[in-house]
């Protein structure tokens, strides 16, 4: 009887450590995943123009080179250091970028909507001129600036992948 209750032990505590395997990779997977998807879309929406979900006539080579290069290389750096083994800088590039990241998509878009004083102080940089026309999920108040539904979706897959890389670098 010992040994079936032994045995059963070792079974549960085997099964036990398999799921936990399992869902480390599945997690690992989908922040992985995620990861790229941001890079892809950031990319994408920079570099072509996808009227009226996005508009990049309005915006120099120049300007353009200079997102998608500054971007593409810090959120890659993101990618690459989430396919390679979690150690050092590998560990804690993407728990201090994603949060730096998103940082600045809220105080770029967010904030103004939701301060007078801020967004007055940022209606002298272009924004009519660059965003006027492409599609918005909100109804402007009070001459507030207002994320389109572009930087809206950007900032969702952003938040996911934050929580995704807290959730998967503290689980290991």
């Amino acid at each position: 009887m010992q040994r079936m209750l032994n045995a059963l032990s070792v079974s549960l505590l085997l099964g036990k450590i398999c799921f936990s395997l399992h869902f480390s990779m599945v997690l690992h997977g989908i922040t992985i995943g995620f990861a790229i998807l941001i890079l892809i879309y950031h990319q994408l929406t920079t570099l072509v123009s996808l009227f009226p979900w996005n508009d990049t006539s309005k915006y120099t080579k120049r300007e353009i080179i200079a997102e998608a290069g500054s971007n593409g290389l810090l959120m890659g750096a993101g990618v690459l250091c989430l396919l390679l083994p979690n150690k050092g800088f590998c560990h804690f590039y993407p728990l201090f970028y994603y949060p730096f990241l998103f940082t600045g998509e809220i105080s770029q878009w967010r904030l103004p909507y939701f301060s007078d004083k801020f967004s007055k102080m940022r209606l002298g940089d272009d924004f009519d001129i660059r965003f006027a026309r492409t599609i918005k999920l909100f109804k402007t108040q009070n001459g507030k600036q207002l994320p389109d539904a572009n930087y809206i979706l950007l900032h969702l897959l952003t938040l996911i992948t934050l929580i995704l890389v807290f959730v998967d670098r503290v689980h290991v």
